[in-house]
């Protein structure tokens, strides 16, 4: 699926979403999410066939490939926190949202300590 068949079955699902919105307010917004998911699933599509460049990649260097699942973690958290959020405003639960984008943003801190952790010691060892 390309970015104008994305457009255009975006532009086309809001627009199917006011109609119902002005029958039936939930059905529109059942509408909607099952559209966000529709895009979620070409996104991991999307996200998979980078993952298989990447491993090719990866295959002149496996000296370390912590980093490397790390990365895709991160990714992942930070794609499904945008998303969860997203359909949390869309549906008019702003806290909600906010604390969803929080908890991501916490989450990606904690998984990328190690990291860090590991850059300070290489740090303190060279120190002269």
């Amino acid at each position: 699926m390309n970015i104008l068949q994305i457009a255009v079955i975006a532009i086309l699902g809001v627009i199917a979403a006011v109609i119902l919105k002005s029958y039936k307010p939930e059905f529109g917004m059942f509408f909607i999410i099952a559209l966000s998911f529709l895009f979620l699933g070409q996104g991991i599509r999307l996200m998979s066939e980078v993952k298989t460049e990447l491993e090719v990649v990866q295959s002149f260097y496996r000296e370390n490939q912590y980093y490397y699942k790390l990365l895709f973690k991160l990714i992942g958290i930070t794609y499904l926190c945008e998303f969860t959020s997203g359909i949390c405003k869309d549906a008019g639960y702003q806290s909600i949202a906010a604390q969803v984008e929080l908890m991501g943003k916490m989450l990606i801190l904690v998984s990328g300590m190690p990291v860090l952790l590991t850059m300070i010691e290489t740090l303190w060892k060279y120190e002269i």
